[in-house]
C-alpha cells in the first residue's frame, strides 16, 4: 500500500472541506419520568444539535485563474502583466479576477463561472485526459487548460491555440 494519500484525488470527485474550531454542539436531555404500571413510558428527548457551519469562501469574481508558481505566493510580475493584456483583449482586467496557485494550495473552484488554468498541474478533479486550450465543463462553469503564462508568451502557436478558445468561451 502506499505511504501517500495522492492516490485519494483519483477516487474522490467532489470538494473536502475541513472546518477547524466548530462551536461545541448544545444537546439537550430531559430526565425519564417515572412510569406507573400499565403505563406507556415517556420518550426521551434529544434536541438536534446547533451547529452553523460557515460555508468555504465564496467568488469575490466570475473568473478563477489558477497557476503553479512554487517560488512566491503571487504571479511573477512579467506573467501578471502578459495576463493582463489577454484579459484585456476578452474585455477583463487583473482586478476581477481571482487566483489560486496550486503550489500553495490545492484549488477550489466551485462558484467560479470561467476558470483558466495556466498549468497542466491543475489539481482539479476533472479527467486526467482533459485536452489543453478546450473548453471543457466544471461544475456550472467552464475551464481551459493551458500551459504556464511564460510559456505562451514564448510561443506563437500557443498564443493562437489561447486566442482561439477565449475566443469561443467569452462570445
Amino acid at each position: 500500500m502506499s505511504e501517500s494519500n495522492e492516490f485519494l484525488k483519483f477516487l474522490i470527485n467532489e470538494d473536502i472541506y475541513l472546518i477547524d474550531n466548530l462551536p461545541e454542539a448544545e444537546v439537550t436531555i430531559e430526565p425519564e419520568k417515572e412510569t406507573v404500571a400499565n403505563s406507556e413510558p415517556s420518550p426521551t428527548i434529544v434536541s438536534e444539535p446547533k451547529v452553523t457551519l460557515s460555508s468555504p469562501q465564496k467568488p469575490t469574481n466570475e473568473i478563477l485563474v489558477i497557476f503553479d508558481n512554487p517560488t512566491a505566493k503571487g504571479l511573477p510580475t512579467g506573467d501578471l502583466e502578459y495576463l493582463g493584456k489577454i484579459l484585456g483583449a476578452i474585455g477583463q482586467s487583473t482586478e476581477k479576477v481571482d487566483f489560486q496557485n496550486v503550489a500553495a494550495t490545492t484549488p477550489k473552484p466551485t462558484g467560479y463561472d470561467y476558470v483558466i488554468a495556466f498549468t497542466p498541474n491543475h489539481q482539479l478533479p476533472v479527467a486526467a485526459s482533459t485536452q489543453q486550450y478546450v473548453s471543457t465543463k466544471l461544475g456550472d462553469g467552464r475551464l481551459i487548460v493551458a500551459d504556464a503564462l511564460n510559456n505562451i508568451s514564448a510561443s506563437t502557436d500557443l498564443r493562437k491555440k489561447l486566442w482561439n478558445v477565449l475566443q469561443q468561451v467569452f462570445k
